[in-house]
């Protein structure tokens, strides 16, 4: 059945995460925090900070965290989503991951599991964002099982690597500048542990093989001894090797210290700042990196400030494959309604429809009050011209409704068109998708709400959607939302294990779209209510009909931080796109 849109209206009113919603701490990841210098040996001063796990307690859920939390909205998701039988997953789904790791799934007659030994990461890393090569490999990055990078939970830097033909997975050990794979924190009160994150992947063309992948890293020092133990770096780059696997590329990777020396002086001072005598140069938190679809550089959202004396609110930087800085942009201060506002720029996407000097993306962001009280997280496009490396502001930051929601995460379809995902206030579950249409060169994100040159006294204002997707307002807070290209089918996966196809047609105001749902088993995979089991980004291989969802097994707070490192099972999820749209 076809099912119109809730037209929004069109007029203006006056997601999560690299560290999940726990990056609202001040710590710039080279040593020291916002509101203060420390030693390079001295162990981040943590403070409390509004993260969903917090949230639980405040919606009258147990204490345990968000993982049962999750399980509880589960349960009660179900009851709202009919068609969500087991018939409808027959020969749909597959997963894999280590032998006797799947719990009620096992034997399952509608969820074929998949052992396969040696699947998951190192002690202490957990799957994270993911992508899909055009050989078929899925590649994951990594989160501590804090699912926020200044708490780590491991020694090493790490990217999983599966290969569905073979049925193979490997950990793509990434080694520091000296060398070293494993690398532990000198601080004895946080137990060994150390390494650094990849907290995003994307693949980009490569002139000798075809394809390259770029990881970044939002925190990759945790205060040793860089030289004997060398440097982590914030952007890697991984190609193929003749035998068609995947290996790190140092020579194309760079440091903070090295991204600083390829910008000019003036940039370099300030997007990779300086933080002490004998640590390196903080990146300011490599979050998010997208490719800019006509010059092929790379945008990258810097998610904390510059430290004591600067900013507080992070940056947009453009580089090329070399690492040259080629474009810049601080967020300037924001004080909607006389509140100071921290912007933490959290996920970059950009818009395949772009024109040649005027690369469109948009920037979703956290934000967060002076004293660390979270606000609804803003959308708001850009546009990048590489003959004048400039990144300008083309809309405001706009929430869809002023209703506390949040704008979580985003993708463009073929026809330019964007879809935001939204999470209701208490940032447990699903809002309705928002829809910002193109027409011509601009988007109603841009003609409603443009970034006039006081826009950062607007900050926050309402723009509404061409259209809200009520049937997308359902399910836990969605994690992964990606487009199938083929077929031009958004994709939303929740936390509670929902996974929601949306089917446009048509343009403009006369779209309509049509929903459905499957539940893929995460209330079965879940174990004790000391874990959380959830979802992050999905990768599409549109050329093999496959949508892979990394399913990742984490801590939070049910166990005090900081510990030793250990293993904790992780998955992946392999759906066949032609049979679930067929559904």
């Amino acid at each position: 059945m076809v099912i119109p849109s809730d037209p929004a209206g069109h007029g203006a009113g006056g997601r999560r995460s690299p560290a999940a919603d726990a990056r609202d701490r001040a710590y710039i990841g080279n040593g020291r925090w916002h509101d203060g210098p420390r030693a390079p040996d001295e162990a981040p001063r943590h403070r409390a900070h509004p993260t969903r796990r917090r949230l639980v307690g405040a919606i009258g859920l147990s204490a345990a965290g968000l993982g049962a939390a999750a399980f509880g909205a589960t349960v009660g998701v179900r009851r709202l989503l009919p068609g969500l039988a087991e018939k409808d997953t027959l020969g749909l789904l597959s997963i894999f991951g280590t032998p006797d790791s799947f719990g009620e799934l096992a034997g399952s007659q509608t969820i074929e599991t998949v052992g396969v030994p040696g699947f998951g990461f190192g002690p202490g890393q957990a799957a994270f964002m993911s992508v899909a090569a055009d050989d078929g490999t899925v590649l994951i990055g990594t989160t501590p099982f804090s699912d926020d990078q200044t708490r780590p939970t491991a020694t090493t830097m790490e990217v999983g690597i599966f290969y569905p033909e073979a049925r193979r997975f490997s950990r793509l050990v990434i080694p520091s500048t000296a060398g070293r794979v494993s690398i532990p924190s000198p601080d004895p009160t946080v137990q060994g542990v150390g390494g650094a994150d990849v907290a995003d992947v994307v693949v980009v063309p490569d002139p000798v093989t075809g394809q390259r992948v770029v990881f970044v890293s939002v925190v990759p020092f945790h205060g040793w001894d860089t030289r004997i133990q060398g440097v982590f770096p914030s952007l890697g780059q991984l190609r193929r090797d003749r035998a068609g696997d995947w290996r790190y590329e140092p020579t194309l990777s760079r440091t903070a210290d090295e991204l600083a020396a390829l910008a000019p002086p003036a940039v370099a001072a300030s997007a990779f700042p300086a933080v002490g005598p004998t640590a390196p140069r903080s990146a300011r938190g490599l979050a998010s990196v997208a490719r800019l679809p006509r010059s092929g550089h790379l945008v990258i959202a810097q998610y904390f400030g510059t430290g004591t004396g600067g900013t507080e609110s992070g940056a947009l930087f453009v580089v090329d494959l070399a690492g040259r800085t080629r474009a810049w942009w601080q967020y300037p201060p924001t004080s909607p309604l006389g509140i100071r506002t921290v912007v933490n720029p959290r996920e970059v996407v950009t818009d395949p429809t772009s024109e040649p000097d005027d690369e469109r993306f948009v920037l979703i962001s956290d934000c967060f009050t002076g004293d660390k009280v979270a606000q609804p997280f803003p959308v708001q496009e850009f546009s990048y011209s590489a003959s004048t490396g400039q990144i300008i502001p083309k809309s405001a930051a706009v929430r869809a409704v002023q209703d506390g929601s949040r704008m979580e995460s985003a993708c463009f379809d073929t026809a330019g068109n964007l879809y935001v995902a939204r999470t209701k206030a208490d940032g447990l579950y699903a809002a309705p998708m928002a829809v910002y249409t193109k027409a011509g060169r601009e988007r109603s994100l841009v003609t409603t709400a443009p970034a006039t040159a006081d826009w950062p006294r607007f900050f926050g204002i309402e723009c509404r959607p061409d259209h809200l997707l009520p049937e997308t307002g359902r399910g836990g807070l969605v994690r992964s939302l990606t487009m199938d290209p083929a077929s031009g089918a958004i994709l939303l996966t929740g936390l509670d294990g929902t996974l929601q196809v949306v089917r446009p047609a048509g343009s403009g105001h006369q779209m309509t779209f049509r929903t459905s749902a499957i539940d893929i088993g995460l209330s079965r995979l879940r174990g004790p209510a000391t874990r959380y089991v959830g979802v992050r980004r999905a990768a599409v291989d549109a050329r093999r009909r496959t949508l892979w969802i990394p399913i990742n097994q984490l801590v939070l707070d049910s166990i005090p931080w900081p510990y030793p490192p250990f293993k904790l099972d992780q998955w992946l999820i392999r759906v066949d796109l032609d049979l679930l749209l067929n559904q």
